[in-house]
């Protein structure tokens, strides 16, 4: 494979996981339910539930409830609250990492030198930092999530998932692939 090729390849794997990590932000099946009732939409965010079903809707912030002490299971909402910020901060570093990543692969394509000034250090570490901290921030929330009846994770956590693999696979290519001169 040519290196210019390559540069490509890498550059799409980063800009997929990119994605991927924005979708996986603003996704909404974090969770689905195991015995879900065709008639009812239901979503379950990062911080938050929603339940809707002709014309009625129900949304549920799990830092709200938090702190309600009418609640019964407050500590499970808390520690929902808890992973949902978890992995949200997780999700926003990682694409911040992914957006510089992607900058510094695809910028010297273009012939521009904005981003040499970065030390090498730092331009092998990014791309690793971004899908470690994808992969490590969606299994945080899975670890740190209470265990909820009847549901399993859903699409979006498998997008996430995805996503970190992807921005382990960019840079894992350009080490362990040589590029033909």
């Amino acid at each position: 494979m040519d290196s210019k090729t390559k540069g490509m390849v890498m550059a799409g794997m980063m800009a997929g996981a990119l994605l991927l990590a924005i979708l996986s932000v603003f996704g909404g099946s974090w969770l689905s339910p195991d015995d879900a009732d065709d008639d009812v939409d239901y979503t379950v965010t990062l911080s938050g539930q929603e339940a809707s079903s002709g014309g009625m809707s129900m949304e549920i912030d799990y830092s709200e409830l938090c702190d309600d002490d009418m609640v019964a299971d407050a500590d499970d909402f808390c520690d929902a609250a808890t992973a949902g910020t978890v992995g949200t901060i997780g999700l926003w570093l990682a694409i911040l990492c992914a957006a510089l990543a992607l900058a510094m692969m695809v910028l010297p394509m273009a012939g521009i030198d904005a981003l040499d000034a970065i030390p090498e250090m730092v331009s092998k570490i990014v791309p690793w930092a971004a899908g470690g901290l994808i992969l490590v921030s969606t299994l945080l929330w899975l670890i740190l999530m209470p265990e909820l009846d009847d549901t399993s994770v859903g699409m979006t956590f498998y997008m996430a998932m995805l996503g970190g693999l992807l921005g382990l696979a960019a840079p894992a290519m350009d080490m362990f692939v040589e590029a033909d001169e």
